[in-house]
């Protein structure tokens, strides 16, 4: 960017500036909690309250979801081409690219890798667990110990069977406990690979994003295991992680089914520890991202399978079977958009990297954040994005780059 396209551009982000100032002194939330500006905390509320559900809200089966489905009656062909290996060639298939994407992860959304479940292990002479004045109290330990294991949020929900397969359900009763809480974490990936979607460099961000979502579970589980409480950690396999977080007061839902955080954006996964110990749970929060959504769609315009739909919220219609029905949320086809892995011979991330909320802590990022928070001009954030050059396919270049660029 030269001087004068910055400058004209700092011009009129001075001008979204003020329009927004404008804005949010006549129009403040009703509650701003220290989690950030325009974010409000739902107290005594539950995800009932803040996500609108019908009477088709039945029991979901992990075998229904579409990683799983390759090994059931549903498989289809477009699941043989996903898996089956591509020629090594051009710049995104070479050899030494999906070596290092294999490489990359040494758990694919399951965390029993680095965690297998242990009945709670006494931690003194007597046998008897670690005892705790109260549930806040236990929280403030269990919260602090996934900070330490390096989790970049960390929020815990109420244990809830409707958002848990119906076969993690019996997997529970094989394990011996029923769960009362859920500690639920995000682990934010590396963004800078991130933006090298479609291709397996990118994906190296997601499966490095895997191994430490692993890693710090089990050992937030081995943690309270040896206070004396049962636990599990569990990937993607073990209950509904979007809906599981909101719960927790991680963030909202976007048009593209997955979690926004106030602070992390869109570039993390999320990885829960179930247990026996009971903690105060946290509350369900807002910040303005259902309004920002309905006007944004960048995550529709930039998917290359046209998976994300523009249409408004909706019940499910109940033509994919991946798809949970009696919930009210923007439409998105898991079928279209796995097709596109197995033609691309990698997974995609588009979505995730070319929304707003994706970004590195720039000023941009920060000022793009207030924007979106702003009844009445939020939908300027995405001019902005774009403005800015954000969103971006990568180029051949970038892609030859990258080996050049790692850090030894």
């Amino acid at each position: 960017m030269n001087r004068r396209d910055f400058l004209k551009k700092s011009a009129l982000t001075a001008g979204v500036v003020a329009g927004s100032v404008a804005v949010s002194s006549a129009v403040k939330p009703i509650e701003v909690e220290a989690k950030g500006f325009g974010v409000k905390e739902h107290k005594g509320k539950t995800i009932y309250d803040v996500v609108e559900m019908n009477d088709e809200f039945q029991p979901f089966y992990r075998k229904n979801i579409i990683f799983e489905r390759g090994s059931t009656p549903y498989r289809s062909d477009f699941f043989v081409n996903q898996s089956a290996p591509k020629e090594h060639e051009g710049v995104n298939h070479t050899l030494l690219n999906y070596a290092l994407l294999q490489g990359s992860s040494m758990s694919w959304g399951d965390t029993t890798l680095f965690y297998k479940f242990r009945k709670g292990k006494p931690n003194s002479k007597d046998g008897k667990p670690q005892q705790f004045k109260d549930k806040k109290e236990a929280s403030y330990y269990i919260k602090r110990a996934a900070k330490f294991y390096k989790a970049s949020a960390v929020g815990i929900a109420p244990y809830d069977e409707n958002f848990m397969y119906v076969e993690n359900i019996e997997e529970f009763k094989e394990l011996g406990f029923k769960p009362k809480s859920v500690v639920v974490m995000c682990i934010l990936m590396n963004h800078e690979i991130l933006k090298l979607y479609p291709t397996l460099i990118g994906g190296c961000g997601a499966a490095l994003g895997y191994s430490n979502m692993a890693e710090t579970a089990g050992k937030v589980g081995v943690f309270i295991s040896e206070l004396g409480y049962s636990s599990y950690a569990g990937g993607n396999n073990w209950g509904m992680s979007v809906p599981i977080a909101i719960s927790a007061g991680l963030g909202e839902g976007s048009r593209m089914g997955t979690l926004i955080h106030p602070e992390l954006g869109t570039g993390f996964r999320i990885v829960k520890v179930f247990t026996e110990l009971e903690l105060e749970c946290d509350s369900p929060i807002t910040f303005g991202v259902e309004d920002f959504c309905n006007n944004c769609k960048k995550c529709a315009d930039n998917c290359p399978s046209a998976a994300i739909y523009k249409v408004g919220k909706d019940y499910a219609d109940g033509s994919n079977i991946s798809t949970r029905k009696g919930i009210k949320k923007w439409a998105t086809n898991s079928e279209k958009c796995y097709e596109y892995w197995g033609e691309a011979g990698c997974d995609c991330g588009r979505c995730i990297t070319s929304c707003p909320y994706f970004k590195n802590d720039t000023w941009v990022h920060k000022l793009s954040k207030v924007v979106a928070s702003t009844p009445g001009v939020n939908n300027v954030a995405r001019y902005m994005d774009d403005m800015f050059g954000y969103g971006k396919l990568p180029t051949e270049e970038t892609y030859r780059n990258f080996w050049e660029n790692i850090e030894v």
